[in-house]
């Protein structure tokens, strides 16, 4: 991958530049991190008039990767256009390719989902299997089999919402917007907490 100049324009109170700072130092990918809220007077003055160059609204985080500008908490976006492939890119692309021919597709808002299957890939290093990240796993698998994603209540989920619970899955009608979208209702029973 070619070395690429990354700035990250960020405020050290804002969860959001945090995050992306973490996965920069995470990955160890180079980056100048400005912290603004830290800047001298004179300093932060300089540094919003060269963010504004770049992002009139001068909010935060904004990233410049090669000139090109990221505005906002866009992990996917950031993470395509500096050329990183991880984990959670590799399991995006394998649901997609098992799911789609079954009319289930991924959420279209990239962020959201990834969120989701980075959830997916820490309830499997935490419990083994890829318990919904969207609830209360008990750690045994036979105690939680009904949510281990895709849980058994995707398909009426999906059927009569176009969603599933945490809208991770799709159907092709919700995808494109044919279908309202709304609050999916919990289908698990409660009981099944208590075991």
């Amino acid at each position: 991958m070619a070395i690429k100049k990354i700035i990250l324009y960020s405020l050290t109170t804002c969860v959001f530049c945090q995050a992306i700072k973490k996965m920069f130092d995470d990955l160890a990918i180079a980056h100048t991190c400005i912290q603004a809220d830290e800047l001298s007077a004179e300093d932060k003055k300089k540094v919003l008039k060269d963010l504004r160059s770049v992002n009139p609204q001068c909010s935060f985080p904004t990233v410049v990767v090669d000139g090109e500008v990221i505005v906002g908490y866009k992990v996917q976006e950031i993470k395509e256009k500096i050329g990183i492939h991880t984990e959670v890119d590799e399991l995006y692309e394998m649901l997609r390719k098992i799911n789609e021919p079954k009319g289930y597709y991924l959420n279209g808002d990239k962020e959201k989902t990834f969120e989701l299957l980075r959830s997916l890939l820490t309830n499997k290093k935490r419990y083994g299997y890829m318990a919904c990240p969207c609830r209360l796993a008990s750690g045994v698998r036979e105690n939680d089999r009904d949510i281990i994603c895709p849980c058994i209540y995707r398909e009426p989920d999906v059927a009569e919402f176009g969603s599933c619970f945490c809208s991770l899955y799709v159907s092709a009608d919700w995808y494109t917007g044919k279908v309202k979208r709304q609050i999916v209702p919990e289908r698990r029973p409660p009981e099944l907490y208590e075991d």
